[in-house]
């Protein structure tokens, strides 16, 4: 997914759709996400995912790819991993952003328009610092 969305800014649905139905798969079997989180914190989670996203991909910010990827994330590991991986993706996009700028300031080149931060990208290093977390605890 990291090295899908950094190389053609796309989240392919297969990566999608197989992250939510396994976690709803095992969810089901284990009555807990495989974060360990319960099935309270999980709709919380995938609730709080749309939330945060759809307002951005209805004003063309973010992509539909990066709205079912932080679902899948609500339904892996509840609303505290939700709320890490989407303040990880926000410094890492606000850190490329003020780079992009300074770059471009610097440079002389244009800045790029529209949509060319990897926001997906962000959110899978986040759910990976967010299960580096939940390990140290």
């Amino acid at each position: 997914m990291l090295a899908t969305d950094l190389s053609v800014r796309r989240i392919p649905n297969l990566y999608s759709v197989a992250a939510v139905l396994f976690a709803l798969a095992y969810l089901a079997f284990t009555g807990e996400a495989m974060l360990g989180a319960s099935w309270q914190s999980v709709l919380l989670g995938a609730v709080l995912g749309l939330a945060l996203t759809v307002p951005g991909s209805l004003a063309r910010l973010l992509g539909a790819g990066d709205v079912k990827l932080l679902f899948a994330i609500g339904l892996l590991g509840g609303w505290k991993v939700v709320l890490i991986s989407f303040a990880v993706a926000g410094i890492l996009g606000g850190i490329a952003a003020l780079s992009g700028l300074m770059l471009a300031r610097y440079s002389g080149y244009p800045m790029a328009t529209g949509r060319w931060l990897p926001f997906g990208a962000g959110l899978a290093i986040g759910l990976l610092a967010a299960i580096a977390l939940e390990g140290a605890r």
